[in-house]
């Protein structure tokens, strides 16, 4: 077999995690060449036994960014064909309890990390690039998940940075066009992966807090509990989302809704962009049962 004329780097590949799945996929595919990340290359033993090239890469290091460009253009003569950025983690607290320098930390690395390496890498990229319709593209891809379109109780802090990440990406879609660069948002949904693991310590309500009537439903939400039914196995969204990336090598789709309940939350998002937020606020304060708690709180008001 032929060696592969393509080359992608991908972000956030410890194993068992979104990352990890697509580079085997696109590794098992035969047509890029594959490059694969996480904070230590000793996260990503399954990647290495697959022949597939690691390596170590904190996204909010300078130095650590500076690092890999260098060793993967020596690799590539200079060049990158398409990036996917997949490194995240989570926070997740009322908004009243919110830690604010976790939620500065996330946003490190679910928003300033994605701008850090693609702006690192936009020279490689332009180097495979040849503008002009017809010609040979470049492509980035940000993994900003469905949270970016979702005003889930409890999650203020990830889903804004998701939607943070979203925006950047749409004006990166139309500010690198016409560099020969496509810009793909990958909205992923509820999957099976690690990415549990790399979340912040539990929700731990304080004593006083006025969620207490309803910890179990914080978390639940907290645990992704109320969306575990729709989970998607980690390995057939790789699939899917490989095939949606290839089948149009030069001319991806601007958006890819993969994972659980991703084609609902497509469709119904399109859908509640033209209804007052009124009408849908309602579904998600019974997600986190705080309609329940609103009708605790009149009782206690008529009793008291």
């Amino acid at each position: 077999m032929s060696s592969p004329t393509r080359t992608v780097l991908i972000t956030g590949c410890s194993d068992s995690s979104l990352g990890s799945a697509l580079a085997l996929a696109l590794h098992a595919n035969g047509s890029f060449r594959v490059f694969a990340t996480a904070r230590s290359t000793s996260h990503m033993a399954a990647l290495s036994s697959a022949g597939i090239s690691t390596f170590a890469l904190d996204v909010t290091s300078p130095n650590s960014i500076a690092s890999l460009v260098k060793e993967i253009s020596s690799l590539t003569s200079g060049s990158l064909s398409m990036l996917i950025n997949t490194t995240g983690g989570g926070h997740y607290q009322p908004f009243l309890h919110l830690d604010l320098e976790k939620a500065k930390q996330l946003f490190d690395v679910n928003v300033w990390g994605y701008v850090a390496v693609t702006q690192a890498f936009l020279p490689l990229l332009l180097a495979h690039a040849e503008p002009g319709p017809g010609k040979r593209k470049s492509v980035l891809v940000n993994n900003t998940s469905i949270s970016s379109v979702l005003r889930t109780p409890f999650h203020s802090a990830y889903s804004a940075s998701k939607a943070a990440m979203a925006m950047f990406n749409d004006i990166q879609r139309i500010e690198l066009a016409p560099l020969g660069i496509k810009v793909v948002d990958l909205k992923t949904g509820s999957t099976e992966s690690g990415f549990q693991e790399n979340k912040s310590n539990p929700c731990d309500l304080p004593a006083d807090s006025p969620y207490q009537p309803i910890k179990e439903d914080v978390l639940k939400v907290v645990r992704g509990e109320v969306t575990g039914a729709y989970e998607e196995d980690r390995e057939a969204w790789a699939k899917n989302v490989m095939n949606d990336l290839l089948k149009d090598v030069d001319n991806p789709p601007e958006q890819i809704w993969r994972g659980g309940a991703a084609g609902i939350i497509s469709a119904t998002s399109k859908i509640g962009a033209v209804l007052p937020d009124s009408w849908t606020d309602g579904s998600f304060r019974s997600l986190g049962g705080l309609d329940k708690l609103e009708k605790l709180r009149e009782e206690q008001a008529k009793g008291s």
